[in-house]
């Protein structure tokens, strides 16, 4: 809502942004930040908080307006629930996946694609994905690009939709591989071999680690695993292969992949074409639109954030390192 009119609003800002209290002065910021606060239904413990956390918001209010500035593509940077964390909060709650080239260049390498030609318009959404999720405050990326590819690949395998249990990837990934895992971060891979045992539905192993950042222990039943995987296949793993993963998405279905995320903490709407290429974020590309230049790409931020879930990258630009590590499973029924 108020996000859009942030444009108008940040030209009454004028030198006041840096300002750390509630000033006679900041009447612009004080009005945005009840407003903020209300909309997302936010509640401090103390006033020390709330005042650290405005701090944080007026940053973000800068941030904006530089991001905005920079932004050479339609995308619109404003005011979303990530507004009171500082950048550092956010990519440590957030941005967790953790990088391994060597495992992204030795993996099974798709064969026989071309490289996708002009006119491709494709959107997974609803056909082979399930609704967006959410993550919340843990560093469960992974896991959610994990269990939402393998929806995916069990529908384009002909099976039903079937929510897949985030939490079980989440907490039991690191107890039976010993591998990194958890709120802390993770990697696909190591959950996607997890998943070659079989995982539950979110239905009967619900996700929990959202609410306070907490791993959990895993606590699976393997009398109620209905879907597994039985391999992983990698499409892309640079930006040479990019025009390759896009005729991936454009003919057979959507693709796990990883980005750099960090400019996104205050993506509201529109095709980015300023991102970093420092991947941290694992995520789902789920549709091409080559007419219009840009990848649709599911988050798990919740339906609050970008454009109700998803965001809008260039194609073609290896944006945001979009092209760096794409995959997909073989899913089956148990």
């Amino acid at each position: 809502m108020f996000a859009q009119k942030i444009t108008v609003a940040l030209a009454l800002l004028v030198g006041a942004a840096s300002a750390v209290s509630f000033s006679a002065d900041s009447t612009a910021q004080k009005y945005m930040w009840e407003e903020f606060k209300s909309e997302h239904g936010k509640r401090y413990a103390t006033m020390e908080e709330e005042s650290t956390r405005f701090g944080n918001f007026l940053a973000t209010l800068k941030l904006i307006d530089a991001r905005n500035a920079k932004e050479t593509g339609t995308a619109v940077h404003g005011l979303n629930k990530f507004a009171d964390l500082s950048q550092e909060e956010f990519k440590a709650r957030y941005l967790n996946y953790v990088h391994d080239p060597a495992a992204a260049a030795n993996r099974t390498k798709a064969t026989g694609l071309v490289d996708l030609k002009d006119g491709a318009v494709q959107d997974w959404t609803g056909v082979y994905t399930t609704p967006v999720k959410d993550q919340g405050y843990c560093g469960s990326c992974w896991a959610f690009s994990v269990t939402e590819q393998t929806e995916s690949d069990f529908m384009r395998a002909g099976g039903a939709q079937t929510i897949l249990s985030a939490q079980q990837v989440t907490s039991c990934t690191q107890y039976i591989l010993a591998a990194v895992g958890g709120c802390a971060g993770g990697k696909p891979e190591t959950g996607y071999t997890y998943a070659e045992g079989g995982l539950e539905t979110d239905a009967d192993y619900p996700y929990t680690s959202g609410d306070k950042g907490v791993t959990g222990t895993c606590q699976s039943d393997p009398s109620k695993f209905v879907v597994k995987t039985t391999s992983y296949t990698n499409v892309a793993n640079s930006a040479s292969d990019e025009a390759k993963m896009g005729s991936y998405v454009a003919g057979t279905g959507p693709l796990s992949i990883v980005v750099d995320a960090s400019e996104w903490s205050t993506y509201t709407g529109g095709i980015m074409t300023t991102c970093g290429q420092d991947l941290d974020h694992a995520v789902q590309a789920v549709g091409i639109n080559t007419e219009e230049g840009y990848w649709k790409v599911r988050n798990s931020w919740g339906t609050s954030w970008g454009e109700s879930g998803f965001i809008r990258l260039a194609y073609g630009k290896d944006m945001c390192g979009i092209a760096s590590d794409a995959n997909y499973a073989d899913a089956t029924s148990m």
